[in-house]
């Protein structure tokens, strides 16, 4: 049986998104098992794997961090001293098996052809051809051995390093994979990767993230309050929060999909820090308590109230992987009494109370179309959320954000978004003008997809805009059914 690699695997080695390999395994229109290709499918479609490229796709990890802050016990990209020394010691093993392999085929082809000599010299002149014909071929396998450089060889020795400084992690029952790279705990990793694995606190006190695993060695990273009886650490049950994996695992977790909604929380808060963007648009920064995280899907919304008792209803402007560290996009509102606060300089080290999440309007993250966001004002705050769950995800074939206006020349927002288009090879970052009207931007839409057979379309903005937008496309022919839509004054 041909050696099968999954395909987050297989895009891994390769250097390329997940999305790009399926795109180019459709193109080819080859056929894979189950889901995963072999190591020849793999070479077939990348004959030339760089073998110094980067393993951990430097440009990703990159842009990563600067997308995500660090949880107080990741350190780094690479493992921990113990966590790197059991995984080299495995594949001491899996290395020595292998050469011991290696040696026995040497051995086996040495004395098959040691027996043919011998054969050569008996009187049957067309055995005597057969046997010499067989003598090239061993010779030449002989050769192949000697150089040991093949393409297969390339590879494993990269899926070696693969696996040295990241772990994969799969899910059942869903299937799901994703790696964990570093000393990241099993819960954050698979928030990083988009999974909506079930937690509370992630800080191990409420329990919420317990697991089992199935197959693979993990370590405690950290000791928790919540207490597992005897009989379930027996069965192998785990916090994800508090545990890293040593080897490839698999875990049986409950983990919710797309269509899933979340448990409704109330969550208090502190404001962290408030900055302006421009002179429209502030950044409001807020941090729950250690042991109190807020679940939530990239694009959804909560209800804010503050200490003056005045309210609003605000998306989520971060990724869901980081349930402590919340990021809303507030718009300058005058006589709105919850913007007046938030621009009144007043409201540092206050506490806010959160109450969701609530709304529909989320990341197709099964789908590896080319995903294309569009945002108006205090809209970008989901598609913000959208984009930086795409990047972690790893899963669409290109992605495409176009930002009417833009964001202030210099504010940490521009910054960001630059660097999105800096740092990924399938990112594209435009900005039309503040007074860009829907028709030009339906053309832009227009122009933007031209070459795609399918994609998926995320738009959010002011109310008024995102109707207009909608009704000039239809005027244009366009069908918006399967457009994703948020309004956002």
């Amino acid at each position: 049986m041909p050696k099968l690699l999954s395909l987050s695997r297989a895009a891994r080695l390769a250097g390329v998104s997940r999305g790009e390999l399926q795109k180019r395994i459709r193109e080819e229109d080859l056929k894979t098992f189950e889901g995963e290709l072999t190591v020849d499918l793999l070479l077939q479609l990348y004959p030339h794997i760089d073998m110094e490229a980067d393993p951990m796709l430097e440009k990703v990890r990159q842009i990563r961090n600067e997308a995500k802050p660090k949880t107080h016990y990741s350190d780094g990209w690479m493992p921990d001293p113990e966590v790197l020394l059991t995984r080299l010691k495995e594949f001491q093993h899996v290395l020595v098996q292998t050469k011991s392999a290696l040696n026995s085929s040497d051995a086996l082809l040495q004395e098959t052809l040691d027996d043919l000599v011998t054969a050569v010299e008996a009187p049957d002149n067309q055995l005597r051809k057969s046997v010499l014909a067989c003598i090239a071929k061993l010779n030449k396998a002989m050769q192949r051995v000697e150089r040991a450089e093949d393409a297969r060889a390339a590879l494993f020795a990269k899926d070696i390093m693969l696996k040295i400084v990241s772990a994969s992690v799969r899910l059942l029952p869903s299937g799901h994979e994703f790696f964990l790279e570093g000393s990241d705990s099993i819960l954050e990793a698979g928030l990083k990767a988009g999974m909506y694995i079930d937690y509370g606190c992630s800080s191990g006190n409420c329990g919420a993230c317990k697991c089992k695993v199935v197959a693979g060695a993990v370590r405690k990273l950290r000791n928790h309050d919540f207490i597992l009886s005897a009989k379930e650490q027996e069965d192998g049950y785990i916090l994800a929060c508090s545990n890293t994996a040593i080897s490839d695992i698999v875990i049986e977790a409950r983990e919710a999909d797309v269509e899933e909604a979340l448990p409704h929380q109330k969550i208090r808060a502190t404001v962290r820090k408030i900055e302006p963007i421009g002179n429209s648009l502030a950044l409001l920064q807020v941090q729950t308590p250690r042991t109190q995280s807020l679940r939530f899907k990239a694009g959804q919304s909560v209800a804010i109230t503050t200490e003056n008792g005045s309210r609003a209803d605000l998306c989520i402007a971060s990724c869901p992987c980081d349930g402590r560290n919340l990021q809303f996009l507030v718009a300058r509102t005058p006589g709105d009494a919850f913007s007046d606060t938030v621009y009144s300089n007043t409201m540092n080290r206050q506490t806010l109370e959160l109450e969701g999440p609530q709304g529909g309007f989320v990341l197709r993250e099964d789908s590896s179309r080319p995903a294309i966001f569009l945002a108006k004002g205090a809209g970008f705050a989901p598609i913000k959320s959208l984009v930086e769950q795409a990047i972690t995800i790893d899963n669409a074939e290109g992605l495409h954000l176009i930002q009417v206006g833009g964001n202030p020349r210099g504010s940490f927002l521009d910054n960001l978004c630059r660097s999105w288009s800096d740092s990924l090879d399938n990112f594209v970052y435009s900005s039309p003008t503040e007074q860009c009207s829907t028709g030009e931007l339906v053309d832009l839409l227009k122009r933007t997809t031209e070459d795609l057979y399918r994609f998926d379309l995320y738009v959010a903005g002011p109310e008024n805009w995102l109707t207009a937008l909608k009704a000039e496309a239809q005027l244009q022919g366009i069908d918006i059914s399967s457009w994703h839509c948020q309004a956002v004054d």
